[in-house]
Parts: C-alpha cells; structure tokens; sequence
C-alpha cells in the first residue's frame, strides 16, 4: 500500500488501482474541483511545480512510498505564485549586466544564459496571460500605460531579432539597457495585480 497525504488528511491507496501517477492526480482533481494542486511531496522531497507534469507517466509501485499533495483555491495558489515570480524577476535583473558582459568577454558562455533568459521571458509571458485570466486584471486595468506595452513587444522583437543575426554587439547592449525596461514592466504588473487581490482576499 501506499501512504497518500492530501491536504494533511491521511489515506492508504492500493497502487494496482492506477496506471500511473497521473491518473491519481486526475482522479484527485476531480475531488478538488475549484482547487489547483500546488505542492507534491515524494517520500519527504519537494517535487518543483515545473517537473510534476514529467512524473504522470510514473508508474506508482515502490513499496513503503508516501504521496503527499496540497490543493489550494486557485487565486490563493496565484498570490504565491506572483509572490515567487516577482523574487525571480528581482535575481533576473540583478544578473543582467553580467550576461551583457559574458556576451562580449565569452560568447558562448553569454549565449547559454541567453538562452536560459529567453525560456524565463517566454515563462513569464504565459504566466502573465494566466494571471490575466484568473483575475481579469489586464495591465491596462491597473492604470498602466498602454504606449509601454508597445514598447516591450518591440524590444522583445529586437531582442530576438538580434539572436536571430547573432549580433553579440547589438544583443549585448539590450540585454544590458533595453531588457530591464521588459522584466520592469513585468515586475509592476505582477505587483499592482498581487497586492489589488490581497485588498480582496482581505
């Protein structure tokens, strides 16, 4: 048997009874219908958000195994979610000159980071559009101007067009003075919204 723990309540679950890890999710998701799952917990190890979606095909069958899975309402789930994206946009900031740098001084090493950059800014972006879903704030919404929107799609473009030309010079200088302009943009966004839903919430 297994040892599931959902929410601090304590069960027992035969593993025969699902195919995979997944669909034991799917049937607790049904249970916690207005919820979202936000934390997993294998035998006491914090399983990252970002690599649950990668354990569904897992195939529960280790003996002695404890499950443990904590659902929360979706906006609740949200607040700590914008809680951790505003810190990543903070450490994303700070490294920014030095990516600008590695650009110019080890091209290679410059180019990893920028890719890593590109995947965080793509994350952001879809996180911010399920922020605009859930709590149908747009940034427009919260009063903030739209010629900055427009100003961020362009700067995005360049960003990727100079990738694109793999122009070290140009891509070194937007990373440094342009991108700041973006993960700021962002970084207000996820506040305004943050502390407007924490007013509600209240």
């Amino acid at each position: 048997m297994v040892k599931l723990i959902v929410n601090g309540e304590e069960r027992e679950i035969n593993p025969k009874d699902y195919q995979n890890f997944g669909e034991l999710l799917d049937k607790l998701q049904s249970e916690f219908k207005n919820k979202v799952l936000s934390k997993v917990v294998v035998n006491g190890k914090e399983v990252p958000m970002i690599h649950v979606d990668e354990l569904r095909k897992a195939i529960i069958d280790e003996e002695g195994l404890t499950i443990e899975l904590e659902y929360k309402p979706v906006k609740e789930f949200l607040l700590s979610m914008l809680d951790n994206i505003i810190k990543y946009l903070d450490k994303v900031l700070s490294l920014l000159p030095k990516v600008s740098e590695d650009m110019i001084a080890d091209t290679e090493k410059g180019y990893n980071a920028i890719r890593d950059l590109s995947e965080g800014l793509s994350a952001v972006e879809d996180l911010r559009k399920n922020t605009e879903k859930i709590s149908n704030l747009s940034p427009k919404d919260i009063g903030m101007a739209e010629e900055r929107e427009t100003e961020v799609v362009e700067i995005l473009k360049s960003f990727m067009d100079s990738l694109e030309k793999r122009d070290v010079i140009e891509l070194s200088d937007i990373i440094e003075y342009q991108l700041p302009k973006v993960l700021k943009y962002y970084k207000e966004y996820f506040e305004k919204v943050r502390d407007l839903m924490k007013q509600k919430l209240s």
